[in-house]
Formats: C-alpha cells, sequence, structure tokens
C-alpha cells in the first residue's frame, strides 16, 4: 500500500495519524485502539518497507508481528488507547470504541524520546469519530486505503493478540492463542466447562445476553447460558473455599422479607432517634424561629 490517499490530507498539518481499533465484535479481553502518525514520505527516498504494510484482517499472522515492527521504527509517534471488560459492560459499545480512540490520541507520543505528541489531523476507520478536538475524516474501510490507518490497525491488532496469547497462558481452556476471544464453538465449549472468567469476558453484549440476530434457537441457548451460569458459580466457590456459594445467604431472606416487619415506634418518654436530614431540618427551623 502506498500513500497517495494520506498525500490528500498533507495540506492540513504536519502530521496526520491515522485511527483504527481492534476488538470491537470479541466477547473477551480489552478492546484496543491505535494512533499512528507516519511522516510524509517519499517512496523514491524512504525506506519502501513501510509500503508493504496493508490492514491487518488481510494481513497473515505471521507477517503481523514482522510490519508492526516496521511501524515503530519508521512512524514519528504512536499512542495505545485501551478499554477493559468491565468498562465495556458500563458503556454501550460506541462508547467505548470512543473512550478507546480518545485514549489512543491523549496517549501519542513519540517514538524516540517518550514525548506527548497531538496529531494535526486524524483519520479514522470505520464510522464513529474520535471525540477529541481535531479535524479528522471519517472513512469507512480506511485501513484499506490510508496507509498511517492501516498501520494503527496492524499496531492495535498486535498488541491485542499480545494481551490476548498472555491470557490463553493462565485460562488455555477458551484457545485464545487461536480465537483471541472472538464467539466461536471452541471458546464456548471452555464456558461449559470453566464458566465465566470475571473481569475478562464482556457479560453485557452477546452470547451473554441473547441477540436473536445470532441466535436461531433461543430456548436451547437460554439453556446454555443457565449452565455457563451455574458452572461459574461453582468455580468461583472453588476459588473462594466457601461451600455454600451456591446457597441463599441468611441475610437475603431478611432482606427480602423486610416489608412484613412492622416498624417500631418511638415509647413515650424517650427521645426518638432523627435522621441527618431530618435533624438539619429541625436546626433550621429552630433557627429562623
Amino acid at each position: 500500500m502506498d500513500n497517495v490517499f494520506d498525500r490528500m490530507f498533507y495540506t492540513e498539518g504536519e502530521l496526520i495519524a491515522g485511527v483504527d481499533e481492534s476488538g470491537v465484535s470479541d466477547i473477551a479481553g480489552p478492546l484496543v485502539a491505535a494512533c499512528v502518525i507516519l511522516p510524509k514520505l517519499d517512496p523514491h527516498v524512504d525506506d519502501i518497507r513501510i509500503f508493504g504494510i496493508s490492514d491487518s484482517k488481510s494481513t497473515p499472522e505471521k507477517f503481523r508481528k514482522e510490519y508492526a515492527e516496521i511501524i515503530w521504527q519508521a512512524a514519528i509517534a504512536i499512542g495505545i488507547g485501551e478499554v477493559q471488560p468491565s468498562e465495556i459492560d458500563y458503556f454501550t459499545k460506541q462508547a467505548a470504541l470512543s473512550l478507546a480512540m480518545a485514549r489512543a490520541v491523549a496517549s501519542c507520543k513519540t517514538i524516540a524520546k517518550a514525548k506527548p505528541v497531538k496529531p494535526d489531523f486524524l483519520i479514522v476507520d470505520g464510522h464513529v469519530p474520535a471525540p477529541v478536538d481535531i479535524k479528522q475524516a471519517v472513512i469507512r474501510e480506511a485501513d484499506l486505503k490510508s496507509l498511517c490507518t492501516a498501520a494503527a490497525s496492524i499496531v492495535a491488532k498486535v498488541y491485542r493478540d499480545d494481551i490476548m496469547t498472555k491470557l490463553h497462558e493462565r485460562f488455555p481452556y477458551y484457545n485464545w492463542a487461536s480465537n483471541k476471544g472472538y464467539p466461536c464453538a471452541e471458546h464456548f465449549e471452555g464456558l461449559d466447562k470453566h464458566g465465566v472468567q470475571v473481569g475478562i469476558h464482556r457479560l453485557r453484549y452477546w452470547p451473554f445476553v441473547i441477540n436473536p440476530a445470532y441466535v436461531e434457537n433461543v430456548a436451547q441457548w437460554e439453556t446454555r447460558r443457565k449452565v455457563w451460569m451455574r458452572t461459574t458459580s461453582e468455580t468461583l466457590g472453588k476459588e473462594a473455599s466457601e461451600p455454600l456459594w451456591t446457597s441463599k445467604p441468611p441475610f437475603k431472606k431478611l432482606f427480602s422479607d423486610s416489608s412484613k416487619i412492622p416498624k417500631k415506634e418511638a415509647k413515650p418518654g424517650k427521645l426518638q432517634k432523627l435522621s441527618r436530614r431530618e435533624y438539619r431540618r429541625k436546626q433550621t427551623q429552630e433557627s429562623l424561629a
């Protein structure tokens, strides 16, 4: 891939950055975005190895790390933005993606001296703009057209794959070294046997919350989800060394029946305990009187 597309934006400033993400469709692991600023390359003068890169989807895995090293050598600055699974569960996917891109742009630093750099212009892949005060072009499949965006795609993918490979060493039964957290048969089989890894799986989205768009037989999938819930409870119980983990705690019954407990009335001759709000209100009334 050459930088002909990027040259259309060279009039916007000296520092043109590409922004892309990895891990939006996965159900485990963080969402990672990368911001890559490449110099204004001249194919007749500069090292042409950088022009060999393409987007991460069309680049074989065995070449991604090699291309990532070339990008780290050629880039002016690179920034990485991570959004953890618990944050993805809290936000919508679009908000989580925006947050990852904002963190990537904010963390953009020079390769040599780690000096913070603010890009002059962004080429963002997809349809969600980065929530930053920088002029940008949001383009679908920009990683197939823009060299700096393709570089960001490679960096984000390699960075996230490394995280999932390390997680695979701790939890090999999901085979994250291969599927990188993507929903697939081998991933689901690991969930059947070992349940959910709290803090690593994204519990708010499919398949943990059933989406008919992905599931043909909702009843069968609901049964499978119940197996995951039970297995997760048993696994957590073993880790906590609590034999009654799945039983109902004693205080739960008290809380559920609290509406039936009659309220005690203040006995005459005794001071009634006031809440903090009532006490302040009483003080205000006395001061006004």
